[in-house]
């Protein structure tokens, strides 16, 4: 991730072109400019991939541009440069790069980025949301130096309007505030409101924009705090910049948001980890004893074993019910989940139907044979991931994760020594020597 503070200094040399190796002149590539704001250009050997960008620039500028109560102007330039394998810069440039120059009567942006950046929807979107929010906080500024502030967009505003337009269909935002919320570790309204920049370390990166965009969003949820959003909008970046505790007089109304939006989450869906425990809870199958018996007579079996029981008027209630919780699961579920818990949906209904036990249980053992085939994969990518980021030499490097994995490490060899003086760990291989 990318400081959004760019430095006023240029990206002249290039955007000018280079020379080749042999003191050649580069083959030129000529910017392509936005049909509907011309002031957005697009330059890379991809003619494909310019569409993509000014569209992704239109709709970003329709999106926020009722929200800011912007003109249909575009006012500060954006030119985006997507170095590709055969572009002249291909060896010179290997990161995102943003400048900005000031030109007198305004200030024109620079993004240059390699076409292989995973990131780079979200850098190139940041540029726009950057450019049409100085639309608004210098709205009544005429001319630029090199003494123009830029820190006048707070960070918390740029990247979460810039969350704020984009669907998080994993719903990472979702568990790093109820995770961090849960423990105690949710950053304070102080902090997020005085975030400089956007921190190049990864997990720093995520955690900014997670609580940049819950701060966003509770400021934009109904209609009432929208208008009030725009008030304070208005009065901030005019003459006399008013302050953001307007919108969130207390830390504790912001702590109690941070409560209420992780419980919000729950109503749009479920993360992988949560519908793991939910689908587990949901397979235990509760068969109420025949009326006057002693409720020891209750019977329980799970989904595998269901079929086993015999096929009477309160089995089918009980299934019944079971299908229709598992529908509801099966709609606010993970992704990767969905089928599966349709699967077990199937095979619950076959029975209901007087389906043979063996249509049922087909179903039942296909759901469970991908189930652990979900398990199995998952478990792959989080040691994939906790591998990469152990192993992978790059400067932005996550020094959180290194930290984690170098204290795991510390514990693991402790827990190992059987001579460590930790009364636990002697209680716990006394018992396990027992065993």
């Amino acid at each position: 991730m990318k400081s959004p503070c760019i430095a006023l200094i240029g990206l002249l040399a290039l955007s000018q072109g280079v020379r080749a190796e042999e003191g050649q002149p580069a083959t030129a590539l000529q910017p392509i400019p936005s049909d509907r704001y011309p002031e957005v250009t697009c330059m890379t050997s991809n003619p494909a991939v310019c569409v993509d960008v000014l569209q992704l620039a239109a709709d970003t500028r329709d999106q926020l541009e009722p929200l800011l109560r912007l003109g249909r102007t575009w006012r500060f330039p954006v030119h985006i440069h997507i170095v590709t394998p055969d572009d002249p810069l291909a060896g010179k440039v290997h990161s995102e790069s943003a400048s900005v120059i000031a030109t007198g009567q305004t200030m024109e942006i620079t993004a240059v980025l390699p076409s292989t950046d995973l990131d780079a929807r979200e850098f190139i979107q940041r540029q726009f949301v950057t450019a049409l929010l100085w639309e608004k906080f210098f709205a009544s500024t005429q001319t630029f130096d090199t003494h123009t502030r830029l820190d006048v967009v707070p960070l918390w505003l740029t990247e979460g309007l810039r969350e704020w337009l984009n669907d998080d269909v994993e719903h990472q935002r979702e568990n790093i505030v109820k995770r961090a919320t849960a423990t105690h570790r949710a950053p304070t309204l102080y902090e997020v409101l005085h975030w400089q920049q956007l921190s190049n370390d990864r997990l720093m990166g995520l955690w900014q924009c997670a609580f940049s965009y819950y701060l966003v969003n509770s400021l934009l949820r109904t209609s009432t705090q929208r208008d009030d959003f725009q008030q304070w909008l208005t009065a901030t970046s005019g003459p006399n910049p008013a302050s953001a505790k307007l919108l969130f007089p207390t830390e504790m109304g912001w702590q109690r948001e941070l409560v209420d939006a992780t419980q919000r989450s729950n109503d749009i869906v479920y993360s992988w980890d949560e519908t793991v425990v939910l689908l587990a809870t949901a397979e235990t199958i509760t068969i109420p004893p025949d009326k006057g018996k002693a409720i020891t007579d209750t019977h329980i079996c799970t989904f595998d074993s269901v079929t086993t029981f015999p096929r009477d008027d309160k089995l089918i209630a009980v299934l019944k019910q079971k299908i229709f919780d598992l529908t509801n699961l099966e709609l606010r579920a993970h992704l990767s989940w969905r089928p599966i818990i349709a699967l077990y949906r199937f095979g619950l209904t076959a029975l209901v139907d007087n389906k043979t036990p063996d249509v049922a249980q087909k179903f039942i053992v296909q759901a469970r044979q991908q189930s652990t085939a979900e398990m199995a994969y998952h478990q792959k990518i989080l040691d994939y991931v906790n591998w990469f980021e152990v192993t992978k030499d790059y400067a932005s490097a996550s020094t959180h994760f290194r930290t984690y994995f170098s204290t795991a490490q510390e514990m693991e060899q402790v827990q190992a020594d059987p001579k460590h003086p930790n009364p636990i760990r002697a209680n716990l291989l006394q018992i396990e020597s027992q065993l």
